[in-house]
Parts: C-alpha cells; sequence; structure tokens
C-alpha cells in the first residue's frame, strides 16, 4: 500500500511542476481566461483541481490567429501588378525597339 501512495505522491509531485512551469513559461497569448499569476495560484493552492482547471480551461496549444499578409507573392494585388506592369514596360520597350528597326533580343 505504501508503495503506491508513494507512487501516486511522486506522479502528482512531478504533473504539478510540469504544470507550474508549462503556465509559467507560456506566451501570455498561450493563456486564457485569468492572467498567469492567478493560474499559478490556483495550480499550487488548490491541488488536484487546480491542475485539472489549468489543463482544461487555462491553456491552449496555438495563439489566436492574427490577420496577416499575403503568404505568397502571387497572393499579393501589389506584387501581381507590379509584375503586369513590367511586363507592359518590357513589350512597349521591345516594339520601339523594332519601330526603330533595332533587334529586341540583341
Amino acid at each position: 500500500m505504501s508503495r503506491i501512495l508513494i507512487a501516486v505522491v511522486v506522479l502528482y509531485a512531478a504533473i504539478a511542476i510540469y504544470s507550474v512551469f508549462d503556465c509559467a513559461l507560456r506566451e501570455r497569448d498561450l493563456i486564457k481566461i485569468m492572467p498567469k499569476a492567478a493560474w499559478l495560484a490556483v495550480i499550487v493552492f488548490v491541488p488536484v483541481i487546480g491542475i485539472v482547471l489549468w489543463y482544461l480551461f487555462g491553456r491552449t496549444s496555438f495563439p489566436q490567429r492574427r490577420p496577416s499578409g499575403p503568404a505568397a507573392p502571387d497572393d499579393d494585388p501589389e506584387y501581381l501588378d507590379r509584375i503586369a506592369q513590367s511586363v507592359r514596360d518590357e513589350q512597349d520597350r521591345r516594339r520601339r525597339m523594332r519601330e526603330r528597326g533595332e533587334d529586341p533580343d540583341a
């Protein structure tokens, strides 16, 4: 019986220590409902229930998505406009060279 009790206490201590470090080192954006200090107090002063509450309600694995810019250059309308303008400029340059009798590929 004492071995089981020791194992349970060691397991609880490991989970409690992990929970404290998890909360303390987690970025503010990844903590829900209460501030970090409040969660640390709940984890430490409300033994089993505090840890359960932390894992169920306090932490999130993914940061809140913030609107971001285009993921790739071809998703950016300004980039596509610049590309289209450079293609038009190159076509105009080649047309003017042909009109002057020059070889545009030289």
